[in-house]
């Protein structure tokens, strides 16, 4: 995966630049995913078609996909390209933790597809997870490759979740 370690090598050295790339990455990685997290509970909480069930939804689906990207680093295990690469990250991230698939990735994304079900309008939440993906690689902790499989998971349980969700949603008679 040459291409892999050539692209972050090519966002980590943007990163490294200036110290203003440097923060906009560490808010991108860090506090952004939070405010996605916000947003959706405050959607899922005062949304008439929601309330409770959208925020179990939450809960659950967001368990599924660190579940499910658990069990994916025990198919394949890849560490961190900072334990690799000559690179010094912009956040503290555990030296033994994995890197395939991205959490943070796979929570934005799988975020993102539940606000955009609420409004037809709201496609650019997948922006603001793609900010997320992009700022995990280019604070250093984080190969592309790694968010691109977390925003695969997170896509597929937020349908899994959405369809799941139609069940327990009350019938209108």
């Amino acid at each position: 995966m040459a291409w892999d370690i050539y692209i972050f090598s090519a966002i980590t050295r943007i990163t490294l630049s200036s110290s203003e790339w440097q923060a906009v990455a560490v808010i991108a990685a860090s506090a952004l995913i939070w405010v996605l997290v916000v947003w959706y509970l405050a959607v899922a909480i005062w949304h008439k078609r929601s309330g409770p069930v959208g925020v179990f939804a939450l809960v659950l689906g967001g368990g599924m996909v660190y579940l499910s990207n658990i069990l994916l680093s025990f198919w394949w295990w890849r560490p961190r390209p900072f334990v690799v690469l000559d690179v010094m990250p912009l956040i503290k991230v555990g030296v033994a933790t994995k890197s395939f698939p991205s959490d943070h990735a796979a929570l934005a994304f799988f975020i993102a597809f539940l606000l955009s079900q609420y409004r037809a309008k709201w496609w650019w939440v997948y922006l603001l997870a793609a900010v997320v993906a992009f700022g995990r690689v280019a604070v250093g902790v984080h190969y592309p490759f790694d968010v691109v499989a977390g925003a695969l998971v997170g896509l597929a349980f937020g349908y899994l979740t959405v369809e799941v969700e139609k069940l327990f949603q009350p019938t209108k008679t």
